[in-house]
Parts: structure tokens; C-alpha cells; sequence
């Protein structure tokens, strides 16, 4: 499985990160990524993040920014198992996931992301992302200790869809 949707939302985070000034943020580069590192007393703040650290808990919390016209190429993380993200801002772009099909084609999937909605994320499928006229902004987070896909899905069941 590639991702699941978690059946929280954010109530305070996402409108917090779509109205900050973008343009203005300290970015630094993050595995090809403008990173911005967000604090982690949103914890506290946010009912869906709270729900979640309860759970399993957070040690890092960040918003990623794609370039327009960019894609971001096919892989797998060498530096996470798994994660929760949840799409900001943006105005046309692909979130895949990749499977082989044969010598000539791969099957993909994408994952629609909802607006305030969290997703559990596998970062060890092939997945991309294609993004067009205007950067793209995706809150992501790291556990505390990093475990694999499946397991944090039994961890997490409580609260995914």
C-alpha cells in the first residue's frame, strides 16, 4: 500500500502554514527541497498532530516548497521509512506512486490530497512528484525513532480511514 488518509484534520496547523509569508521564510535546502522547519509546540496546537504524537510520537516538524515547472524524481528515501504529510498550497500538481509493469511502462497511482487532511505516507514505495506553474508547498513531518510502513499502520489504525 502507498499511503493511507488519516481521519483527523488539521484545525489550526493548516491555516497557520497557508497564510505565512512564503516568499520571506528562511529556507534551507532539505534532501532537494526548500525546507522550512516548523515548531514543534504545533503539537500542542493542532487536535491532529496531538492525536497523532499521541500515538506515535514527533521529533520533527517542516514544510517542504517544489519550484514550479520541476519535478521532483522517482525514488525511494534513504532517510525515512514512513511519514505523515499534508498538501498546503498549490496550483497544478501530481503526487505518484510507481510500480513496474514491464520493460516499457510502470503503473502508477496518485494520491489526491484533500485540503486539512493528514496522510500516512509510504516513503519506501517509488513516488514523485510532477509541479507545475506555481511552487507547491507540502507540511511533512519525522517520527521520533523511524519504523516501517506496515508497522506504524497497525500503530496508527485509530486513526486512519
Amino acid at each position: 500500500m502507498y499511503y493511507n488518509q488519516l481521519n483527523i484534520k488539521s484545525d489550526k496547523l493548516f491555516d497557520y502554514l497557508l497564510n505565512l509569508p512564503h516568499d520571506n521564510l528562511p529556507w534551507i535546502e532539505h534532501f532537494g527541497f526548500d525546507g522550512f522547519d516548523v515548531d514543534l509546540s504545533w503539537v500542542d496546537k493542532d487536535a491532529g498532530l496531538a492525536a497523532l504524537h499521541n500515538l506515535y510520537p514527533l521529533k520533527r516538524l517542516g514544510l517542504l516548497r517544489i519550484p514550479p515547472n520541476s519535478i521532483y524524481d522517482w525514488h525511494k528515501d534513504e532517510y525515512r521509512l514512513s511519514t505523515v504529510n499534508m498538501l498546503i498550497k498549490h496550483d497544478h500538481s501530481h503526487s505518484l506512486f510507481a510500480k513496474s509493469r514491464d520493460n516499457y511502462y510502470i503503473n502508477i497511482t496518485e494520491l489526491s490530497y484533500k485540503p486539512y487532511t493528514y496522510y500516512l505516507f509510504n516513503n519506501q514505495e517509488y513516488h514523485s512528484v510532477i509541479n507545475f506553474s506555481k511552487p507547491r508547498y507540502l507540511f511533512s513531518l519525522y517520527f521520533d525513532k523511524e519504523l516501517d510502513y506496515t508497522s506504524l499502520k497497525e500503530l496508527l489504525h485509530p486513526i486512519l480511514l
